[in-house]
């Protein structure tokens, strides 16, 4: 006979040793490495009270019942919560079973939640700690078996995907995490890469730390596979929340917007301060976002890898807005192939998600020489041409300083459907800089001068006149000279003009998803 109190306790006992997870001695391992456990990461990260598990009572599923034992989760919690009040898509590796490896029943959690997704379309959150696929899943007749690659790939540019480095991830949990547009390391704990030191040092020989091989401060700084580096797990759960805030929680959908009391028509005076007199002399580019954001705030994207161009979100009249900007106190802002790398991207992951691309540029073109010829520039440096050309967001540019030849044109001026291009008077635009113009264009003439250093600062001379900003707003290579401080309320206005350019509902506006 069915007894309902009987089987409500058999439920309640079932719930409560799954959410135990790996156990207390393994709890306590956790703590003890500095990690917190999946469930505490999934309470800090989301609203409160809003998550609601799928799954919870899967288990390990062996291929014969020898095989089989119990497993809490089979070491990964998935399912929904809310962040800000939006809903999102959680999966959780949970490193105190089995080092949250992957197994048959934690695999086909993961494809649950990618299909759901794919059908309610809400951004995507992996909180990845975990070894990649357990022995018995490489033991396998034929190639390996990974259909939530390519499942995943495919919602990409269609909602959202953070991942979180949150403990040391090798195989399979590494190659899905880095299919994410945003991925956060957390220093000292973080390794994401494609085997861990043991299988490298079985494989070619080399030992090496986890930290050394794989760590933050590898692919937040060198490689650019990672987006930020934090310092806690806290840290990256506040990240993820502020990246969020900036886009939709599909590609169906605008951006939010933030009401802001910072007025649209503020003219910073600062503004009038920040360049040198000297064309050549650094400065801080971030002091100009600072100036023209909502409130000063901007949220900065791979702020310590390619750090001669700058990519970051802000708002502008309360609306999102993605600014690429060179920045001058770094190889003078020349693009070199990692910087285009770091534009290139982040104009995919605007152009997916309804945000318009603000470009301030003072370059002093692409990065040339040996070395930069052997890593690709020419080709990586025109993948910024290649993306621009694809984009259907608003663009804008406004040359601050330098804009010589295609580095300038890297940085979205006339010639792409661009909503507006201005330029300050401090602007200065060649197909080469001065120096280098006189040196290639009269070369003969300077031989054959009785005085080729005073012939050449004449030709010199001649050429700067022509590269200043009036030349080109007489012939409409720019659309106007602009007051530095008057750049707030410009982009805000011609802004506020562009988005009224969609008459058709919003969707998709990639075709291949936004590249790693």
């Amino acid at each position: 006979m069915f007894d309902w109190n009987k089987e409500i306790e058999r439920l309640d006992r079932a719930r409560a040793r799954a959410r135990e997870m790996g156990g207390a001695k393994r709890t306590r391992r956790q703590h003890d490495l500095g990690k917190l456990t999946v469930r505490e990461r999934i309470d800090r990260l989301t609203d409160p009270g809003t998550f609601f598990e799928y799954g919870l009572l899967a288990t390990y599923f062996g291929r014969s019942p020898e095989e089989e034992k119990y497993a809490a989760a089979d070491g990964v919690v998935t399912g929904f919560a809310k962040i800000d009040g939006r809903p999102v898509c959680i999966i959780g590796e949970d490193f105190t079973v089995l080092g949250g490896s992957l197994g048959y029943s934690h695999f086909s959690k993961k494809m649950r939640m990618l299909e759901r997704v794919a059908q309610d379309k809400v951004p995507i959150i992996m909180l990845l700690d975990g070894g990649g696929a357990r022995a018995e899943l490489e033991i396998v007749e034929g190639p390996p078996w990974a259909p939530h690659h390519g499942a995943l790939a495919a919602l990409s540019g269609l909602v959202p995907i953070v991942s979180c480095v949150l403990g040391p991830c090798a195989g399979d949990s590494s190659l899905l995490g880095v299919l994410a547009e945003f991925i956060v390391m957390v220093q000292g704990i973080s390794m994401f890469g494609i085997a861990g030191p043991r299988v490298v040092q079985t494989a070619t020989g080399e030992e090496i730390s986890k930290e050394d091989l794989a760590g933050s401060k590898v692919h937040c700084r060198e490689s650019g596979v990672a987006d930020n580096e934090v310092a806690t797990e806290d840290e990256c759960f506040g990240l993820v929340r502020r990246y969020l805030s900036h886009l939709p929680t599909n590609a169906w959908e605008a951006p939010p917007f933030v009401p802001t009391s910072d007025p649209v028509d503020r003219m910073d005076e600062e503004l009038l301060h920040i360049i040198p007199g000297h064309l050549h002399a650094p400065y801080d580019m971030k002091r100009v976002l600072r100036c023209i954001a909502d409130d000063r705030e901007f949220f900065e994207l791979l702020p310590d890898h390619a750090t001669n161009i700058i990519t970051a979100l802000a708002r502008m009249g309360g609306h999102s807005v993605g600014f690429i900007a060179n920045q001058p106190m770094k190889m003078a802002g020349a693009v070199d192939a990692h910087a285009a790398h770091k534009a290139r991207h982040f104009i995919d992951l605007c152009n997916a998600f309804h945000v318009p691309i603000v470009f301030l540029a003072d370059v002093p073109g692409v990065l040339p020489g040996r070395a930069a010829e052997r890593a690709g520039t020419l080709r990586v440096g025109l993948t910024i041409a290649n993306a621009i050309a694809a984009c259907r967001v608003p663009i804008m540019s406004i040359v601050l300083r330098k804009a010589f030849g295609y580095g300038g044109t890297s940085m979205g001026l006339i010639g792409s459907g661009q909503v507006f291009v201005a330029a300050w008077p401090s602007a200065n635009f060649a197909s080469l800089p001065s120096a280098g113009s006189a040196a290639v264009a009269r070369r003969s003439e300077m031989d054959s001068s009785d005085d080729p250093r005073a012939q050449r600062q004449a030709l010199m001379n001649q050429l700067e006149e022509r590269e200043g900003p009036y030349l080109a707003a007489g012939s409409l290579r720019v659309d106007d000279i602009i007051d530095p401080r008057e750049t707030r309320p410009v982009i805000i206005r011609h802004l506020e003009i562009a988005r009224r350019r969609r008459t058709e509902a919003l969707g998709p506006m990639t075709k291949h998803g936004i590249m790693p």
